[in-house]
């Protein structure tokens, strides 16, 4: 049975733009669901490789609604289905897998683990997409000299960003600010998770998590 990416159940519209700027680049399919009933509707349609589901989905239990899906369709008795959440039960791994779950991907996230689990499910290698980053069309445009300057500006204002929000600041015009310096620079990925902040601040951890990453990698 072919099946065509992933199904990602989540609440918080902030995950949902930041998972699809991570995969979709690469070639795979996101399907979205914020709530129980939208993800009921959704495994109707094509069978996913993966499903992702938030433990704590709004007025939604994951939990409980595991169970619902696995009966829902034969594709998705034979598919991973993943706990998407903050939570750290103290016995981890196994907290979910007693409770239907495959596995655990826990909040906040690293793109690279993102792209690994994905890549296990569709039984691809996804480990060459990273990183994310827009340089060599800068040197193309302006020079390496002058691209790797602007590149390095670009870090600087993120470090300074994620120094400013850690100290308390609004997250929402910062990321304004940062997301659209970084689309304009051809940073998709970091764009997408910075001007995810405008609408919700929920998802600062992981936007935290994947512009350390990113710093990490320059």
């Amino acid at each position: 049975m072919e099946k065509y990416g992933i199904l990602l159940i989540d609440d918080e519209t902030a995950y949902h733009a930041i998972v699809a700027a991570l995969l979709e680049p690469h070639g795979v399919t996101v399907r979205r669901a914020g709530d129980a009933d939208a993800a009921l509707a959704a495994v109707q349609g094509e069978p996913a490789a993966m499903i992702l589901l938030d433990v704590q989905l709004g007025a939604d239990d994951g939990r409980e609604l595991v169970a619902s899906l696995r009966r829902m369709r034969p594709w998705v008795a034979e598919c991973p289905v993943i706990a998407f959440t903050t939570m750290q039960p103290p016995d981890g791994d196994r907290y979910f897998r007693d409770r239907g779950f495959d596995g655990w991907f826990h909040k906040p996230f690293q793109a690279s683990g993102l792209l690994a689990l994905t890549g296990q499910c569709l039984g691809t290698d996804l480990s060459g997409a990273l990183p994310d980053g827009g340089e060599s069309t800068l040197s193309r445009l302006l020079g390496a000299e002058a691209a790797a300057a602007m590149v390095e500006r670009l870090h600087d204002h993120l470090r300074e960003a994620v120094t400013a929000i850690d100290d308390g600041a609004d997250p929402a015009p910062i990321g304004h600010r940062v997301g659209g310096l970084a689309g304009t620079l051809g940073f998709p990925m970091l764009s997408t998770a910075w001007l995810s902040l405008q609408d919700s601040a929920a998802a600062w951890p992981t936007v935290r998590s994947l512009t350390i990453e990113a710093l990490g990698r320059a």
